[in-house]
C-alpha cells in the first residue's frame, strides 16, 4: 500500500521549520492532547496510492462514530510510528502534491509538529528509537539503480547518520523490544531479489537475515512485535504471516490458509489478539479488523471507511521500553574485521556442474566495481579479513579448481571499527559456533583495501 514519487520541495528547511514552529497549535490538529489516549490511528488511502492520504484517529469504544482528521495542512500523510513512551507520533508527509515525503513529528501532549528531515529525497517509513532517535528510509541511487537505504536521525534533527551500505531497497524498519532493528531488504542490484526481514543494531551493524519467509510468501512489509513473543507481517499475496522471535527461521505460519481476501497491515492488539487492514474481497476496500490468530475464526469488522484503511497504531505507552543497545563504532577506525570459522559449513548445497572439488580452499572478495581478491583460507577452513569500513561485498568460495562452489553471497558491509564472525558461509545463523580458535585468527588479518587495490598477507 505504500508507494512514492520523486519530487523537489518548494520552502527552504529553515522557513518551513518556523512556520510550524509559529503555527503548529492552529493548524495542525483537531485534537486536544487527552483525545489520542487509547485511540487508534490509521491512514486512510482515497486509492490505491498514497497521494492525498491522511491520518485518521478512530475509537475503539465507539467503532460507530466517523473517524476525525489528525492532520491539518498536509497533502499526504502515511506511516504513523508512535514512540514508546506513546507521547510522540512519528509519519511521513508532504505538504503539497509534488514535495519529497519528509519525516514528520507530532508531539501528541502539547499539540505541536515538527519536521524532523529536510532533504531534497523522499524520507520515508520512520521508526522511533528509546535513545530519541529516528530510523527511516531514504531513496538514492547505486550504479544507475533505485535503492533505498536507512538512515538515522536526532529528534532536533542533527546528527544525520546513514546505517546500511548493500543496494537494496531497505524499507518498514520497527524496533525489537531488544533493542535491534527489524527491517524488510531486497536487493537491487545486480539482479533484483525476493525481500526478506532482516535484523541489526541501531548503529547498522551485525546485520542477518531474520526470515526469508516460506516458499513463495516472501515479506511484503516489516514486522511487529508482539507480548507473547511472535513477529507479525505481511506476505506475498496479501497473506498474514507470523514467526517466533526465538526461531525465526524456522517457523513460518501462513494464518490466512483458509481465509479469502487479502491483508494490508497488522498490530498486535489486545494481548494475543491483533488489529488488521483486512479485505474480504477484491471488490471492498481495506477497513480495520480484530483478528484472533489460529482461531480458524474470520476477522471480524471494527472500522470502515469510503477508502481503504490501513497502517493502524494504538496510542499507549509500551509496557516495557525496547532496551538501548551500546555501539562499537568508532568514525575515526576506518576499517573492520571480518571471520568465517569454516567455509565449507553451509546449508546451502554446492553449485550444479561442478566437475573438480567440492570442498573450497579459497575465497573471491568482489566489491561493485568487481573482483577486489582471492585469499586462501586454512586448513580447517577459516579465513580472516580487514576491510574497508561501509564497503559492500560479496564473497564465493572457489576450489582447487578455480571452480565456484558456494556463493555468490549477499551483500556484506561492515561499520567502522566492527568486528563480525560467522560459523560458515550461509550457514544457519541460529546456530551456535563450535567452541574452538580457528587457525586464521592465530595470525593477522588479511588486510584488503577497495581504495588502494592490495591485498596483505
Amino acid at each position: 500500500m505504500r508507494k512514492r514519487m520523486k519530487q523537489n520541495g518548494k520552502w527552504p528547511g529553515v522557513l518551513r521549520l518556523a512556520v510550524y514552529a509559529g503555527v503548529a497549535s492552529v493548524i495542525c490538529l483537531s485534537c486536544n492532547s487527552n483525545s489520542f489516549e487509547g485511540k487508534i490511528v490509521a491512514v486512510e488511502l482515497a486509492g490505491e496510492n498514497q497521494e492525498g492520504a491522511k491520518l485518521v484517529l478512530l475509537d475503539p469504544e465507539k467503532p460507530e462514530k466517523k473517524a476525525s482528521e489528525v492532520l491539518k495542512g498536509f497533502e499526504s500523510a502515511v506511516a504513523p510510528y508512535l514512540s514508546h513512551e506513546g507521547r510522540y507520533l512519528f509519519f511521513q508527509g508532504k505538504e503539497e502534491k509534488g514535495n519529497p515525503w519528509q519525516i514528520w513529528m507530532l508531539d501528541l501532549k502539547k499539540n505541536a509538529i515538527k519536521q524532523i528531515t529536510d532533504l531534497p529525497e523522499n524520507c520515508t517509513e520512520p521508526a522511533s528509537l528509546p535513545d530519541g532517535t529516528v530510523v527511516f528510509s531514504r531513496e538514492s541511487k547505486i550504479k544507475g539503480t533505485l535503492v533505498n537505504d536507512l538512515w538515522r536521525i536526532h529528534m532536533d534533527g542533527c546528527c544525520l547518520t546513514r546505517i546500511t551500505y548493500n543496494p537494496a531497497k531497505n524499507l518498514y524498519a520497527s524496533i525489537l523490544n531488544e533493542g535491534r532493528v527489524l527491517y524488510s531488504s531486497s536487493e537491487q542490484y545486480p539482479v533484483v531479489q525476493e525481500a526478506v526481514l532482516m535484523v541489526m543494531r541501531p548503529d547498522g551493524t551485525k546485520s542477518e537475515i531474520y526470515s526469508s519467509g516460506y516458499g513463495d510468501l516472501h515479506p511484503a512489509s516489516g514486522g511487529t512485535e508482539s507480548t507473547d513473543g511472535y513477529i507479525y507481517f505481511i506476505s506475498g499475496k496479501g497473506k498474514l504471516s507470523r514467526v517466533l522471535h526465538k526461531r525465526p527461521l524456522h517457523t513460518f505460519e501462513n494464518l490466512s490458509d483458509g481465509l479469502p481476501g487479502s491483508f494490508a497491515s497488522v498490530i498486535p492488539y489486545e494481548d494475543v489478539t491483533c488489529l488488521v487492514s483486512y479485505r474480504p474481497s477484491d471488490t471492498k476496500p481495506f477497513g480495520l479488523y480484530h483478528f484472533e490468530p489460529g482461531s480458524g475464526k474470520a476477522p471480524s469488522l471494527l472500522f470502515e471507511a469510503s477508502g481503504h484503511l490501513t497502517d493502524p497504531v494504538a496510542i499507549a505507552a509500551m509496557e516495557i521500553r525496547p532496551r538501548i543497545l551500546p555501539s562499537p563504532i568508532d568514525p575515526e577506525k576506518p576499517t573492520a574485521l571480518l571471520m568465517s570459522q569454516d567455509i565449507n559449513h553451509s546449508m546451502l548445497p554446492v553449485n550444479q556442474g561442478l566437475t573438480g572439488d567440492t570442498l573450497a580452499n579459497r575465497i573471491r572478495i568482489s566489491t561493485m566495481d568487481g573482483e577486489l581478491a582471492v585469499v586462501e583460507v586454512k586448513d580447517d577452513g577459516s579465513f580472516y579479513l580487514k576491510l574497508d569500513a561501509n564497503l559492500p561485498v560479496r564473497i564465493e568460495t572457489l576450489n582447487s579448481q578455480g571452480e565456484i562452489v558456494r556463493g555468490p553471497s549477499d551483500w556484506i558491509y561492515l561499520r567502522p571499527n566492527e568486528r563480525r564472525a560467522c560459523t560458515g558461509c550461509h550457514a544457519d545463523p541460529e546456530l551456535a559456533p563450535r567452541n574452538i580458535q580457528p587457525l586464521a585468527v592465530k595470525e593477522d588479518p588479511v588486510v584488503l583495501s577497495a581504495e588502494k587495490k592490495e591485498i596483505s598477507q
